[in-house]
């Protein structure tokens, strides 16, 4: 289990780090068109640029905070439950996070298809839909992925608390 948590875990601050870059993209072609606009020559579809940039990046930065534990946890109704209940009910959640993520993957990868069947692209740069939602697509599998995993190791703590 240690073996595989390292190994998914490396994978999940790969795909963020690419997510990182993406940002970086989006970044770039925002300043260089604004700085290109001020003298009247900004990018042709720089907004076409940024939105596939930054919907694949989200994507990608799911997993690793997943597996950091880094998603935003509210606490006011359970800060009071004994250790044992408070296990199995952060287990029962990672589990609906697990099925969240699910849904969404598959949702987003029909929509990919969608868009390719279509041929669906971008008005000014013609870029193809289907490229930002297939790789939407990768980051949300690998986030139910990653979600199953740490739902799984949960489960276990939570039978370990009880013993």
């Amino acid at each position: 289990m240690i073996r595989a948590r390292a190994a998914l875990t490396a994978v999940a601050q790969a795909a963020a780090l690419f997510g990182g870059a993406l940002l970086l993209a989006a970044a770039l072609v925002t300043c260089v068109s604004v700085t290109r606009g001020a003298f009247g020559h900004p990018i042709l579809g720089d907004t076409e640029i940024v939105e596939l940039c930054m919907g694949v990046a989200v994507a990608l930065f799911l997993p690793w905070a997943e597996m950091r534990g880094a998603h935003v946890m509210v606490d006011v109704f359970t800060a009071r439950l004994a250790p044992r209940p408070l296990a199995w009910l952060d287990a029962l959640m990672r589990a609906a996070v697990a099925l969240v993520a699910t849904v969404l993957a598959v949702k987003i990868a029909d929509g990919a298809y969608a868009q390719w069947d279509r041929e669906r692209a971008s008005m000014f740069l013609e870029l193809p839909y289907w490229w930002g939602y297939a790789g939407a697509a990768l980051g949300l599998a690998l986030w139910t992925v990653t979600a199953a995993f740490v739902a799984a190791e949960r489960f276990g703590e939570a039978r370990r608390a009880g013993a």
